[in-house]
């Protein structure tokens, strides 16, 4: 049964910011049983408790040990992030700090696998990666748009792969079983090869994977439809042909499909929606990642590369019910999105213990996106075409310059830092659309730039303290939208819709504290942003969705965490929360007319007031050689409002209990996820619902050599 909590901030809730919670959970404090944890998140290798910036860092190991695979799993313990939408695995979309608008658009949240940059025009996506065979991950809250540009608005995402070793051969292999509630068994294998090629010179490292989880959604076709398969295989190769040159190649491969998708009629019960004859109702994601990195010290410098190409699909076969005429119909959406991106990235990087630190670097990037739409209406005899469109790929190409500066004052007890970026980026589009029997040519460019600032002032008084205040830009670059899409946002009342969609902008100012007082550590902020000419979504005349910049929203919030480990041997407690106000400011007459959700002083959709967490860790040595281990969480998420229905989904409560026997070479787990199989809904909307997967019990073994 789901717990219950009211809906103003609850006695929990106090009791979190009472115990001075701050940064984001597990790895909150810098030091963990794997030792010191380095981050490389300002582009140089850091201490994380000498980072001056609203970040978390989750080693790998950690990952592993509870049970966290999945991206939406690791948002549960960011504070002040939340899933927006999560409509099948690949098309998922989260935010972070209050910076959301919806799904439609490039994301506001940036994304890095490696030195891989991950961003698909007009859609905000991340990515569909398990998070399997990882040597950590770093989220920073806040935007990072001089360091890592469009789209890091509310923060960035980055996933760093577990490197070869070219010293020692190891090997390790997990394998899971599980039982869904209300559906069936679930199961995957995943394993990791490394094989050093030549001793110090050259490592192979190679891991994958495969996974299925069952449906637990019924409809007229069957019993548990919403299953999943997925699998990954992935290949890193490590060059050191001298001692002061390292070369990354690496090959990642996805395979993502679930049929259905998470778009259900009902929770609970879980119903999927009726497919109306539709053959193979799905979600599908592939996708192929190619990276090389190379890192060269010349004593006082280091010259550093990163060069990627994606090749991205979505693939979506769905259908939704709704009413025409007072007849039920479905609206079928059976539509591909294939991207492909190529960047590359060089930077100088200064080295030593000069008082005077900087980095100056540049990147390129070349992307396209092609939309093959075919949305159609059924159940009223042979389909009827609502909307498609023929050969319109969008292309991006840009470039960015940006340099960071900083000098140690006072022996490094105060640090002043500034940095800008300058943006540049040329974007086209052309192709048929048709609307209800009638096809338009379309064909527009422009181009978009921004320059991008940041400030930031850190004090140090000794080892135990850190505090900074930090002032930085994000944005987001402006895209382009068919003909049919601006007409009919006209024809809605937005007159100022328009095929080209202006950039959005956003600046925060935030003040943060990293403290340690012997065995608890302390991580927290506040921070205000001011968001400017937001890319709002709106459904038009027939429900085509338009993109127009409709207005500002001004964002109040703080984060608070602790990592306390506890005079019990082998026990450690972790927490965190945030609280926010995230409000809409002069928004677009026309727009409020037409959004219902999009007022002056109304909360932006996708934003909870609040979220926190709470987990436990314990282990303990039964023998020389084996351990116990104890890991339990509990995470609340408040209500999320839809930005098209103005609906609101539930709040969210989840428990995750993990338990174990752990030896070198061997661990046994088991486990319960969503233990009080809570459903949600994570998403509610006018025609559908999304829920939380239900709970899962299973064991898992893991053997390594």
């Amino acid at each position: 049964m789901a717990m219950r909590v009211p809906g103003r901030i609850s006695s929990a809730s106090l009791a979190a910011l009472a115990f001075a919670l701050a940064a984001p959970a597990f790895a909150a404090a810098p030091v963990t049983d794997e030792g010191e944890i380095v981050v490389t998140a300002q582009k140089r290798e850091q201490n994380l408790s000498d980072v001056p910036a609203a970040i978390q860092a989750i080693s790998g190991d950690t990952l592993e040990r509870r049970g966290i695979t999945k991206l939406n799993d690791l948002v549960d313990f960011i504070p002040g992030a939340s899933v927006v939408s999560n409509a099948g695995p690949g098309f998922s979309t989260i935010q972070i700090r209050g910076v959301s608008s919806g799904t439609v658009g490039d994301a506001t949240v940036g994304y890095y696998i490696d030195d891989v940059v991950f961003s698909i025009p007009n859609l905000q996506l991340s990515p569909p990666s398990r998070l399997l065979d990882l040597e950590r991950t770093e989220v920073l809250r806040g935007p990072q748009g001089t360091l890592y540009g469009n789209g890091a608005m509310g923060g960035l995402v980055r996933l760093i792969t577990a490197k070869p070793n070219t010293e020692n051969w190891s090997a390790k292999g997990l394998g899971e079983v599980s039982f869904t509630e209300s559906g069936g068994t679930n199961y995957n294998f995943d394993g990791v090869l490394n094989a050093p090629l030549a001793k110090d010179k050259a490592g192979l490292r190679i891991s994958g994977g495969y996974e299925y989880l069952s449906g637990f959604a019924d409809g007229a076709a069957g019993k548990d439809l919403n299953d999943t398969r997925s699998w990954n295989i992935r290949g890193k190769l490590l060059l050191k042909p001298t001692e002061n040159l390292d070369v990354t190649l690496s090959i990642w491969h996805i395979d993502n499909k679930q049929r259905y998708g998470n778009n259900l009629l009902t929770v609970a019960p879980a119903v999927v929606q009726d497919p109306y004859g539709v053959a193979d109702p799905r979600i599908a994601t592939v996708a192929t990642f190619y990276s090389g990195s190379l890192k060269w010290d010349l004593g006082s410098v280091a010259l550093e590369s990163g060069t990627s190409y994606i090749d991205h699909k979505l693939d979506i076969d769905s259908v939704v019910e709704s009413v025409l005429f007072g007849f039920p119909v479905g609206i079928r959406n059976d539509s591909t999105f294939k991207s492909r991106s190529f960047s590359q990235e060089l930077r100088l990087v200064s080295q030593g213990d000069s008082p005077f630190k900087w980095i100056i670097g540049g990147i390129y990037t070349n992307g396209r996106i092609l939309s093959d739409i075919d949305v159609n209406i059924r159940g009223l005899g042979d389909p009827i075409p609502f909307l498609t469109t023929f050969g319109a790929p969008l292309r991006t190409k840009s470039f960015a310059v940006y340099g960071e500066a900083s000098y140690d004052l006072f022996d490094g007890k105060l640090v002043p830092l500034v940095g800008l970026r300058y943006f540049n980026d040329r974007r086209s589009a052309e192709g048929t659309t048709g609307y209800l029997g009638v096809d338009t040519f379309d064909s527009a460019a422009q181009t978009f730039d921004s320059v991008n600032p940041r400030f930031n002032l850190t004090y140090k008084p000794n080892d135990k303290a850190l505090i900074y205040a930090n002032i930085a830009k994000g944005f987001r670059s402006g895209t382009i939208q068919t003909g049919a899409q601006a007409q009919l946002g006209q024809a809605t009342g937005v007159t100022n819709t328009s095929v080209l969609v202006e950039p959005d902008s956003l600046w925060t100012y935030e003040i943060g504290a990293k403290l340690t007082f012997g065995k608890f550590y302390f991580d927290g902020s506040l921070y205000y942003t001011d968001w400017n000419n937001i890319q709002i979504p709106f459904n038009t005349i027939g429900g085509l969705p338009a993109v127009v910049n409709g207005g500002d929203a001004r964002i109040y919030g703080i984060d608070l965490g602790a990592n306390w480990r506890t005079p019990l041997a082998g026990l450690t407690l972790q927490a965190v929360a945030n609280f926010n106000t995230a409000q809409f400011k002069n928004v677009n007459p026309q727009l409020a007319d037409s959004l219902e959700t999009a007022q002056n002083g109304a909360r932006l959709p996708g934003v909870p007031k609040q979220n926190y967490s709470f987990a436990a860790t314990y282990r303990t040595a039964i023998t020389e050689s084996l351990d116990l281990n104890f890991y339990g969480s509990y995470s609340f998420r408040d209500r999320q409002q839809d930005l098209a229905s103005g609906l609101q989904s539930g709040r969210l409560q989840i428990v995750n209990l993990r338990a174990g026997l752990e030896t070198n070479h061997f661990r046994f787990d088991i486990f319960a996820e969503n233990a009080t199989d809570e459903r949600g809904p994570v998403l509610f909307t006018a025609t559908a619902r999304q829920a939380l997967y239900p709970r899962r019990i299973g064991a898992s073994v893991t053997v390594k050599y």
